[in-house]
Order: C-alpha cells, then structure tokens, then sequence
C-alpha cells in the first residue's frame, strides 16, 4: 500500500509540473500573436540602400591599392660586393642595372660601398658588417712563471 500511495504522489507532482510548463507555453504563444507594426511603405522608401554596387566598389577597391602601394617603403641593404658585381635586397646587380627608381652608378669594393642616382638624388649603401660571432673560450699562451 505504501509503494501505491508513493506512486499517486509521484504522479500528482508530474502533472502539476506539466500543467505548469503548458501555463507557460501558453503565455509565450499570446506574447507571439501581439501584432506588431514596422516601417510605413514610405520610411522605407526614404532608406538608404544598404549595397554597394560593382562600380562603386571597383573605385574603393582601386583607391585602397593605391595608399597601400604608397604606405609601402622600399628599402636597400646592400649585403655583398664580389668582382665588380653588387647583392643588393638578395639580388646580384652590376653597374647600369636599375634598382626601383635608383640606378647603380658605381661600386667601390675596396671602401665597401655602392653608388646608386636617381633624378637629381644620390644614394650611397654601405657594406653593414656582420656581428662576430663570440667564442666560448680563447686558446692564448701559456703563462710562464
């Protein structure tokens, strides 16, 4: 009797707890039928167009390029020079050869530096040395006593 009584008093909870859901289900769907108003025809007539067409966007596109390829800096380092022959940005150059809007004019192997014009400007790229490496330990002499 006692596993019966526990068993009605379960069920009476579940349909109380049923009931109680469909309540609120019930509230959302009237929450729901609530007609709402929007934009008259003419406000939205009134609206800007929210797209861009192809032209338009070709001309940004173009515009966005251009300060791009003006933002950009051109850098020279010159690396090396062997046998009359410049590396300059990673490439071999030789004098006559134009290097952006520079041309290379004259190398001096012996003071490590390379000579390069362009409308009225004169440029000049030194060989920047590398760091040397620093040994862990010296070998020298003996000491004598």
């Amino acid at each position: 009797m006692g596993h019966k009584l526990l068993i009605a008093l379960f069920g009476c909870i579940l349909t109380l707890s049923a009931n109680n859901q469909f309540e609120d289900i019930d509230k959302l769907i009237e929450k729901i039928k609530i007609p709402r108003h929007g934009l008259t025809k003419e406000q939205i007539a009134k609206l800007k167009n929210p797209f861009i067409d192809q032209r338009t966007l070709k001309k940004i596109v173009i515009k966005q390029k251009i300060i791009k390829m003006k933002r950009k800096k051109f850098t020279l380092r010159l690396l090396s020079i062997f046998d009359n022959r410049a590396k300059i940005n990673g490439r071999w150059y030789k004098i006559g050869d134009k290097i952006g809007s520079y041309w290379l004019t004259y190398i001096d192997p012996n003071r490590a530096f390379v000579l390069l014009r362009a409308k009225g400007k004169q440029l000049r790229l030194f060989l920047h040395k590398h760091k040397r490496k620093r040994s862990l330990f010296q070998i020298s002499e003996g000491r004598k006593k």
